[in-house]
């Protein structure tokens, strides 16, 4: 995939290809898209292109955080455009700045691309519902309608937006809307402030890949609840014209549990903490702590997987599916995952009000996996095959009865699964190691580059025997160029290409074990292949030196954060 830009607004994201927009799910994340064409050509867009001229090039930058700046030069002049969603609105806001008359391509499609639109003036209308999505500009030039979907604009400049409304009462060019009157100048400026004020700081190495990285995981964060997604898309392929075509715009337990730990390691306490609030409040008493491996982002439970059986999908890969089958699925390790957030959280504030209001909950995720680590599951990789003995899983099951202990010292409480944390490690070592290193599940032979991830969450020290031997396997067998691949075969046949999210934990294994230049070559190779706008896939496709699947990838962007810092303290202890 080249390189796509993204913007939000903490509600909804879009995506931009060049000058067109080509995602935009609405009302929020997980919505049905106006704009679609990145799953079909035919699936919508709001484009913008000079009308006449040679076209001699396009560049695009991050001026502020997920304020995106497209430069479209022709041989004539050029055309400047800061796209933004502003705060609190379900709009796209594009400020132009154009020396060359231009077009603009304007045509909605809701439910996917399903129904086109009726259309009355500016306003486009959902045949089968109530909402509407309205074309608006504010230009100091010339304006001429050419048809339904297309208008032409003088050089000059202003705003043009898309406003979308759930009902066509509610929107701006409504009565109520002309009554109260819309300045999108202002909305821009105003989200631009907020922005800015963020604050990042600027760190020695990697600094673009750094900062970037933060901005795309705050702007994930659902903001009226504080769940935060995996990724903004759906169906974008691991391997074009394949099946692995997946909807990701959910809040997965372990992914947000990812984010929350990296946001803290930023400094970015706040939104860390309502991460954690938004995840605590789905624990439940009745069954499994987490009782479905992801949630929607206002906390409800996932709907069913379905394909879109309309779209063509991206680059022809079928299907496309909304939905996600993994929401069946048992997952051992998530509550691991979510445990170490907490301790990080507690190890960096010291808030134990907090800890003691929430630590019933503790307790019973701990008191469950005391008694439950003896299932199987379908592991970290979601593999819709027969659930088996993850070792991963087991590793952070362990991890969680361990934080589950120092939590409960640091409360002055004794530490009541010592015992069960014991056996299970002994379970571990007696049925998941082969030849010396540990395997991907019991009775199996084969490594899983999830097993990475041991020394860093603390099962396993990175200089012992076993894990360098388990180490050197996965280099064996699952390294090409400087990435691993998860594994060798799934249930759907061959992974093909390298996945992002256990190559930074390589990275981070070679920091702690010393090996900076290795380390420093992953990070070097993601920041090169994340072009000028610094945001990274799920997987790499080495050959074509494209990332593939879900766009961007939070967890990812979340392991560079910590394997950054990192390798700034072991260069420059800081």
């Amino acid at each position: 995939m080249k390189p796509i830009g993204f913007i939000s607004n903490q509600i909804t994201s879009a995506l931009v290809d060049g000058s067109s927009i080509i995602w935009f799910p609405v009302p929020k994340f997980d919505s049905s898209s106006v704009f679609t064409k990145l799953l079909d050509e035919n699936g919508g867009e709001f484009s913008i292109f000079p009308q006449k001229g040679k076209l001699l090039g396009i560049s695009q930058e991050y001026v502020y955080p997920l304020v995106l700046r497209t430069v479209i030069v022709t041989e004539n002049g050029k055309i400047t455009i800061d796209d933004l969603i502003p705060l609190g609105e379900t709009v796209i806001i594009r400020k132009i700045e154009a020396e060359v008359p231009f077009s603009v391509v304007f045509k909605p499609m809701f439910n996917y691309a399903l129904y086109r639109p009726v259309i009355e003036e500016n306003r486009f209308l959902n045949p089968k519902g109530r909402d509407c999505i309205a074309f608006i500009y504010d230009y100091n030039g010339s304006v001429k309608r050419v048809n339904q979907y297309t208008w032409e604009f003088s050089q000059g400049h202003g705003y043009l937006a898309s406003n979308y409304s759930s009902d066509k009462r509610h929107g701006a060019v409504s009565k109520r809307g002309k009554i109260l009157e819309l300045d999108y100048k202002r909305s821009f400026e105003n989200t631009i402030k907020y922005w800015k004020s963020l604050d990042i700081k600027d760190v020695k190495m990697f600094n673009d890949l750094y900062r970037t990285s933060i901005f795309t995981l705050l702007g994930s964060i659902y903001s009226p609840s504080g769940g935060v997604i995996a990724a903004p898309t759906t169906s974008l392929p691991e391997v074009e014209g394949g099946k692995r075509n997946w909807d990701y715009r959910f809040v997965w337990i372990r992914d947000s549990s990812i984010i929350a730990e990296a946001l803290l390691e930023a400094g970015y306490i706040v939104e860390a903490r309502r991460i954690i609030n938004f995840l605590l409040s789905l624990i439940n008493f009745s069954s499994k702590p987490f009782y479905y491996p992801l949630y929607t982002v206002e906390g409800t439970i996932p709907p069913p997987e379905r394909e879109i059986k309309w779209l063509s999908g991206y680059k022809n890969s079928k299907p496309v599916r909304i939905g996600n089958g993994a929401s069946t699925q048992i997952q051992l390790d998530i509550e691991g995952f979510f445990l170490s957030a907490v301790y990080k959280y507690i190890e960096i504030t010291n808030d134990l009000v907090f800890l003691r209001d929430i630590f019933n909950k503790i307790k019973y995720i701990a008191d469950w996996i005391s008694k439950n680590w003896i299932l199987k599951d379908s592991g970290i990789w979601e593999d819709r095959g027969d659930p088996k003995h993850y070792t991963h899983s087991k590793m952070m099951m362990w991890i969680a009865l361990d934080k589950a202990g120092k939590l409960s010292k640091l409360l002055g409480n004794n530490d009541e699964w010592e015992e069960s944390r014991n056996r299970l490690r002994e379970w571990i070592y007696a049925n998941c190691i082969k030849n010396g290193y540990f395997t991907r599940y019991a009775g199996s032979e084969d490594v899983d580059s999830a097993l990475l991830s041991a020394p860093i969450y603390g099962f396993i020290k990175a200089d012992d025997e076993i894990f360098l031997n388990t180490l050197n396997k996965i280099e064996e067998d699952l390294l090409t160029d400087v990435f691993v691949k998860r594994y060798r075969t799934d249930f759907m046949g061959e992974a093909k290409h390298p996945f992002l999210l256990t190559s930074v934990w390589l990275a981070r294994v070679y920091i702690m074990l010393g090996k900076i230049d290795k380390a420093e070559e992953i990070l070097n190779k993601i920041n090169e292949l994340s072009g000028n706008l610094h945001l990274v896939g799920e997987h790499v496709d080495v050959e074509k030196g494209e990332f593939t699947g879900n766009f961007p990838q939070n967890f990812v962007h979340a392991q560079l954060i910590m394997a950054i810092h990192d390798l700034l303290r072991k260069k420059f202890n800081s």
